[in-house]
């Protein structure tokens, strides 16, 4: 399959990771084989989006559901072979539920993975409430259960991390993979290397449990 004529530099790096992960998470494909749409309440979201995919299009707003407030941003764009591109990946239209093993490269997994934690993660401290010792929490969500397996499996492989888990509960749709405190320090240490893009607030909060880190 050639993609010569992708008006996006379909060349893996870690900028192009960063931005599958978001897609893989926050991304909708349209089911006219073409148009793309990413959506966030963070507008440094899109800003990151369309630096890592080399484009100028608008960053427009838009409501959810029975919402009127016009709250959210979004940012709309086609390009035929890059679709062809992310569907030969594993992304297809209507993904939330069917989204499962994706082709990352294992080189730029960290990077795809910020992506995905940024899209639809969360970094988190609190205290325990006997110990009073700090908790630290790395979550993703996801509508798929295949999806977050595919992605523990990863962690461990390539994060060399040994815990994870993946819950649900009764009354929810959605999935949650789940790193303990140990495990997300050290995934953090590797997703937030020197120089690489991703939303400020939430690597705030990370670089709050890595203590002297220096990136």
């Amino acid at each position: 399959m050639g993609y010569r004529k992708s008006k996006i530099k379909l060349i893996w790096n870690n900028n192009f990771a960063y931005v599958i992960g978001v897609i893989a998470t926050d991304g909708n494909l349209s089911p006219d084989l073409r148009h793309l749409h990413i959506t966030s309440k963070d507008y440094e979201m899109m800003e990151n989006c369309k630096k890592c995919l080399g484009i100028k299009n608008k960053i427009g707003k838009k409501a959810r559901g029975s919402e009127k407030e016009k709250k959210y941003y979004v940012l709309q764009f086609g390009d035929k072979n890059f679709f062809e591109f992310l569907l030969n990946l594993g992304l297809t239209p209507k993904k939330s539920k069917t989204i499962s093993e994706l082709k990352i490269p294992h080189k730029y997994f960290p990077h795809f993975f910020r992506g995905c934690i940024d899209g639809d993660g969360s970094i988190s401290i609190s205290t325990h409430p006997e110990s009073r010792y700090p908790q630290y929490k790395l979550r993703l969500c996801s509508a798929s259960k295949i999806f977050l397996e595919w992605i523990l499996k990863s962690s461990r492989k390539l994060f060399r991390v040994k815990g994870g888990s993946i819950s649900k509960t009764d009354k929810s749709s959605v999935y949650t993979l789940t790193f303990g405190k140990n495990d997300t320090i050290t995934i953090l240490k590797v997703i937030y290397s020197k120089n690489v893009i991703c939303l400020s607030r939430k690597k705030k909060i990370a670089l709050q449990i890595l203590p002297g880190w220096r990136n």
